[in-house]
């Protein structure tokens, strides 16, 4: 499978062209063409006989093909400088995608321990809460085993919030792409090469005035300056391939890491939002159950005002009976029972008190309710509503719009 890069260069004319890279994903290592161009045949004659006396005429022609092939080797060096600055930009490009993907993680991760960390104090609470009442008879095994079932799924789902080794992962490759990126190689070393290939078209220069001149002593020269420049250029080629592919293997290396470490987070990414969704279940169910347990003490607390009103109008006799249904104490009876919370004989005239206070002000506040309700509907009534009869409207002259 491939992937492109399209980068901006600058010609020799000055003129900006897109080029187009491909890249390979199948590859782990880049084992590129570690020797430079082959030479011409011509080209590879003076190399080997460097002091060979040739015609100018000859030699010219012969040192155009070595300066061609100079300047080509310098266009294979700027063409694989870009390749590189191309994969560099891929790889800051997935590095982008992965710090997205790490800021992201981070954030639902940080939102999971939070809402778990509520949710174990709510169950906690609730716990609490539910110990201390059921000395009132309020009880439920079935909504205790889930609380705790609850409690040990939280504690297990701590697990999916914990991202500390993705995240070694991912800074460990942040520092590789940053050294990488302050790797020599990573920077433009053409400047040999632009040397090189001036000096050769230099030479040439040279060889062209001197084929202009008639004098027969300048029309034989051998090669030696020209082929000093072709060594050099081909020795810095080799070791410039070499270092610039060392470098384009380290780009991908650290780029397939990147590739390999999207399936993990992904998969991290999926945990974390089944745990929370899950948890926030487990929250709203703990919020059901505790207000039904809440709704059955306020209705079992009801009940119970109820019986203490009887037992206080009853006066001590209502209470004689009930006391005589009441079953005895004892070892075999320590289970809370409703019936205790009632009120005894001594508490029958601070009830009565109670409950003809809260009729006296039931009375006020009817009566202050039915003040307000006539003075509003007096005030109403009294208004002008002379406008909203039919002959009023009509008697009105109409208004002409300019």
């Amino acid at each position: 499978m491939l992937t492109t890069t399209k980068i901006r260069e600058n010609d020799q004319r000055g003129w900006d062209r897109y080029i187009v890279y491909l890249f390979d994903r199948s590859l782990t290592k880049y084992l590129g063409p570690f020797t430079a161009r082959p030479l011409p045949d011509s080209v590879n004659f003076i190399v080997r006989e460097t002091k060979t006396q040739l015609a100018l005429s000859a030699l010219r022609k012969v040192w155009g093909e070595a300066v061609s092939y100079i300047c080509g080797l310098r266009e294979d060096y700027s063409r694989l400088f870009q390749g590189q600055r191309a994969a560099m930009l891929s790889l800051l490009r997935y590095n982008t995608n992965l710090t997205r993907y790490k800021t992201l993680m981070f954030s639902l991760s940080q939102q999971l321990k939070a809402k778990l960390d509520f949710f174990r104090s709510s169950i906690q609470y609730d716990l609490d809460k539910y110990r201390d009442q059921m000395q009132y008879g309020i009880s439920s095994e079935k909504m205790l085993r889930a609380w705790q079932d609850n409690e040990e799924k939280a504690a297990a789902f701590a697990q999916a919030a914990e991202v500390g080794h993705l995240d070694e992962e991912i800074m460990a490759l942040h520092s590789e792409i940053v050294e990488l990126q302050r790797s020599p190689y990573a920077r433009r070393q053409g400047d040999i090469m632009e040397q090189l290939a001036e000096k050769a078209i230099e030479l040439y220069k040279q060889l062209k005035a001197k084929c202009k001149m008639p004098d027969p002593q300048h029309g034989y020269s051998d090669s030696s300056e020209m082929v000093k420049v072709i060594v050099q250029t081909v020795q810095n080629q080799d070791k410039v391939l070499r270092d610039l592919y060392c470098h384009l293997s380290k780009i991908l290396l650290s780029k397939q890491k990147i590739i390999d470490l999207f399936p993990k987070i992904e998969r991290t990414l999926e945990s974390i939002k089944e745990a929370d969704c899950t948890v926030m279940q487990m929250q709203l169910k703990r919020q059901r159950e505790f207000w039904h347990l809440l709704k059955i003490a306020c209705a079992q607390n009801t009940s119970r005002n109820s019986l203490s009103g009887a037992g206080a109008g009853g006066g001590d006799v209502s209470w004689s009976s009930a006391s005589q249904h009441q079953p005895p104490s004892g070892p075999a009876s320590s289970s809370p029972h409703l019936l205790r919370s009632l009120p005894g004989p001594q508490d029958g005239e601070s009830v009565q008190n109670l409950l003809e206070e809260n009729q006296r002000y039931l009375s006020q506040l009817t009566s202050l309710l039915q003040e307000t309700t006539d003075d509003k509907t007096e005030s109403i009534m009294e208004q002008d509503w002379s406008w909203t009869r039919y002959e009023s409207l009509v008697s009105k002259p109409h208004i002409q719009h300019v």
